[in-house]
């Protein structure tokens, strides 16, 4: 037995504790839908991993929503330029997708380092991301690619990755926004379905991750051709506070004519004031931040990355 902080006093540490809920199993998105007008309060759940936790420290949902069975929550799709991750799938599955390893093997790449095996073959990318939670990652990767998610059933259907946040610093507590009542970690509590991610790739030069500063400072930075320069967004993640995305423009057009030690300098000097957590300060944070971006460029500047098929650099 122990004290739970979720309000629910004394509870078991096994899932014999847990009270009964009602089980949903729909197979189509429309299915989930329909089910979340009726069941608006329902837990929406895929991999569980963090949601077992949950309800084993206390959480008694109602109804509960399992998506794995819907097949549109698992698919990779490029077209038109933008590339489709679908929500449900496991950190093993997405990581691993030929599609995704053949349109953005960087991004393939930074997925496949997550989380431990036995996390990675049960863990989706959606209750990674709407789990809110610092410490995970793929919000840092989505950020910087400037990523939007995509949701049946909402009144805005697509939403930037910052929305996750709400405005606010977050840890898996609720969330004001008007379309998603608190997901909390892993379970999939939205007005609207998550279904998937979108990622621009038409004007998408060169993505890489950092992460071997985590957990105190992780840096995702992806390259984009606009209008004859280049524009540089790098998201910073911590163990200990939101993610913040940042971006800087050159004016050169290709790559190899980045200064790593300047496009470093600038992204830190855009970084917020309250940039600063329990691991370091806002004068640490900057400087290491601009040796991790300095480091990304410098790679990116050696890769011989090329502009996208119709994109003039």
């Amino acid at each position: 037995m122990r004290a739970q902080a979720l309000g629910a006093g004394l509870v078991a540490q096994t899932q014999s504790s847990i009270p009964p809920f009602e089980l949903h199993r729909p197979g189509s998105v429309a299915e989930v839908v329909a089910l979340l007008a009726v069941h608006p309060e329902a837990v929406i759940a895929a991999g569980c991993t963090d949601l077992t936790a949950q309800l084993r420290e206390g959480r008694v949902p109602r109804d509960l929503i399992s998506v794995r069975r819907v097949p549109d929550l698992q698919q990779v799709r490029h077209d038109g330029g933008v590339l489709r991750i679908g929500a449900g799938l496991t950190h093993h599955e997405g990581s691993r997708h030929p599609l995704l390893q053949a349109t953005l093997p960087s991004l393939a790449a930074a997925w496949a380092d997550i989380a431990t095996v036995r996390i990675r073959y049960s863990a989706t990318i959606g209750g990674n991301l709407l789990a809110r939670r610092f410490r995970y990652e793929m919000p840092v990767l989505l950020g910087a690619l400037e990523a939007d998610l995509e949701l049946a059933g909402a009144t805005e259907p697509r939403r930037p990755v910052d929305w996750l946040w709400g405005g606010g610093d977050h840890d898996g507590g609720d969330h004001d926004g008007s379309e998603r009542d608190g997901a909390g970690a892993g379970a999939w509590r939205t007005r609207g379905l998550l279904t998937g991610v979108a990622i621009d790739t038409s004007d998408l030069l060169w993505f890489g991750y950092e992460r071997s500063m985590r957990p105190t400072t992780t840096v995702a930075l992806a390259i984009r051709v606009v209008d004859g320069s280049l524009r540089v967004t790098a998201t910073i993640g911590s163990e200990y506070r939101r993610p913040v995305t940042v971006s800087t423009t050159a004016d050169v057009a290709h790559p190899t004519d980045l200064d790593p030690g300047s496009v470093g300098r600038a992204v830190a000097s855009r970084l917020p004031d309250d940039i600063e957590d329990r691991a370091g300060s806002a004068e640490y944070r900057r400087h290491l931040v601009a040796v991790l971006v300095g480091r990304l460029v410098a790679t990116a500047r050696d890769s011989g990355a090329q502009a996208p098929e119709g994109v003039t650099a």
